[in-house]
This record gives C-alpha cells, sequence and structure tokens, in this order.
C-alpha cells in the first residue's frame, strides 16, 4: 500500500471514529419503541402500577396498547436536562403580533368582558397571554401528550440509560452521566403525577388520549396549561359542560381562573402584577412581556410603530 494510501486510510478511518457518537445516537433513535408499549417489560410496569393507583386495569392497557403511542425523541433530547437560554419575546410586541391579539379582542369583547367581570383579570392581559403561549390556538405544537409523560417514565428505567444519554448528548454534550441519571430520575416523578392528572382528565371530558397533541414537554391547549394546571384551574367558559382548552371560551375563562388563583385582583401594583403572571411561566421577562403587550392592547393605546 502507498503511503498516500495509507494515509487517506487513516483518514477515513479517523473520520468515522469522530461521527460514531452521532451515528449511534441516530441509529438508537430509530429504535426507541413505538406501536404500543404495553407488551414491553416496561409498559406491563406500567400498566400494573397505574393499576395499583385505582386505575382502570382495561382502559390502562387500551392506551399503553394504542398503537399511536411512541417514545418521543424530542422530549427525550430536550425535557430531561433542559438548559436555560434567554428568551426573546421581542417579536410578541411587534404590530405584526399585537394587530392579530387586538382582531381577537374585537371578536371577542363580550366574552372577555365576561372572563373579567368573573376573575377581575383585564381581557388585555389575558389576550396577551393566549397571544404568547399558542397565538390564538394557530401554534398547535403536534407532540402526542400522553406518549410525552410515558416517555419521561421510559427515560428512567436503568436499562435505557445508554439510548437517552446518548440523545441528550447529541444536544448538550457537556451533560454528565450524572446529570442525565439525576434528571432523568426527577422528571420520572413528576411525569407519574403529571400522568395521573392526564387520565383523570382525559375520563372526565371524554378525550380520545393518543389524539391529544401539545408541545414536546406536555402543555397542551391555547392556553398550555400542563394536566395538574388543567386539573386545578381549567373552566366551562361556553356552558358545555366541558373545559376544553382548544376552544376560545374556555381557554379565555381558564386564564382567568389561574391568574385570579394566584392572587390577581383590582389595585395590585406593577410589581404585584408581576409576580402573579410569574406563577404562570416563572420567567421575569415573559411576565413584563405579557403586561407589555396588555398596556398595548388596551382600549386608545397607541399602535406600536
Amino acid at each position: 500500500m502507498s503511503r498516500a494510501a495509507r494515509a487517506f486510510r487513516v483518514a477515513a478511518l479517523a473520520l468515522a471514529v469522530a461521527f460514531l457518537p452521532a451515528a449511534a445516537a441516530v441509529a438508537r433513535a430509530a429504535e426507541l419503541p413505538s406501536g404500543g408499549l404495553l407488551r414491553t417489560p416496561f409498559g406491563a410496569t406500567l400498566a400494573e402500577r397505574l393499576v395499583a393507583d385505582g386505575f382502570d386495569r382495561a382502559r390502562v392497557e387500551t392506551l399503553l396498547g394504542d398503537p399511536r403511542l411512541a417514545i418521543n425523541q424530542t422530549t427525550l433530547s430536550h425535557a430531561i436536562v433542559y438548559r436555560e437560554t434567554k428568551a426573546d419575546y421581542s417579536k410578541f410586541l411587534t404590530e405584526e403580533r399585537l394587530s392579530r391579539a387586538r382582531a381577537f379582542i374585537a371578536e371577542n369583547r363580550e366574552l372577555l368582558a365576561a372572563a373579567t367581570a368573573k376573575s377581575g383579570v383585564p381581557g388585555e392581559v389575558i389576550a396577551a397571554i393566549l397571544m404568547i403561549e399558542s397565538d390564538f390556538g394557530a401554534y398547535r405544537k403536534l407532540h402526542p401528550v400522553f406518549g410525552v409523560f410515558v416517555t419521561l417514565l421510559w427515560a428512567a428505567e436503568p436499562a435505557n440509560f445508554e439510548t437517552v444519554r446518548g440523545i441528550v448528548q447529541s444536544r448538550l454534550p457537556d451533560a454528565t452521566d450524572d446529570k442525565v441519571r439525576e434528571r432523568s430520575r426527577a422528571k420520572a416523578k413528576w411525569a407519574y403525577e403529571q400522568l395521573g392528572y392526564l387520565l383523570r382528565i382525559a375520563e372526565r371530558e371524554k378525550i380520545d388520549l393518543p389524539a391529544l397533541e401539545g408541545s414536546w414537554a406536555g402543555a397542551f391547549g391555547w392556553s398550555q396549561f400542563i394536566p395538574s394546571s388543567y386539573w386545578g384551574y381549567a373552566v366551562d367558559g361556553s356552558g358545555d359542560g366541558r373545559a376544553d382548552l382548544y376552544t376560545a371560551a374556555d381557554a379565555v375563562y381558564s386564564v382567568g381562573n389561574y391568574l385570579r388563583s394566584f392572587g390577581w385582583k383590582s389595585g395590585l401594583t406593577e410589581q404585584q402584577q408581576l409576580a402573579v403572571v410569574r406563577r404562570y411561566n416563572n420567567s421575569e421577562l415573559y411576565a413584563a412581556t405579557v403586561l407589555g403587550a396588555a398596556a398595548r392592547l388596551r382600549p386608545g393605546a397607541k399602535a406600536t410603530p
């Protein structure tokens, strides 16, 4: 073999080794369970746990065996080890976004007035939150919510650690093994609590649970409530006997009820208002953006230049 050929072979081997972790992560991702999990050891164990906690066996087994249920790679990649970054909310204060919010307020003036009378929360604050959270339902975030919480439970299984680590570290190379293990356990504890709320919600509201879509983190509806928030604060605003957060009336009333429950009332200072909005999303920038947008949405406010 010539010197040039040997050099080429060495370079090719080095390149293959360099790409090995990424290739392995892709291979592992392609092998993630799908098409229902009931017949897997993990699914069978989860079913027994849910039944022991009082959920109907037939219903649990139907849900865990549903062919639409799959392990969500995006949830594994983003929700196990979450890296806080400075969010950019400036786009929500542009005239393009605010004009859509004004149109929503104009179309739902009576609804917003009724929600304000009930909760004390100004309609423009409610509209600002729905604009930021989902663009009034236009941004649907296509991830099956049931699968998100099952995925977080699956990720905490020791047998799945290598797969989870590969996916997490492909996005965050500095995430240590200990960090991945620690966060997997913590997220699984939270996920099981949320899964319990989600099952109760689906039963009460007659929801086709595997079809319910939301974010990779498990929030859903115009208001982007996680299941525990839905269970505690979602209300029926339309009078049809259901709280459907994918409808304007129920989303509006539910946001108002949430903020009222955390202390919104007339006479609050701006700092107190910010503190209440931070209970919705614990970010100073988020809260400031909500109140800034609401100020521009008040009657008589000038349009953004």
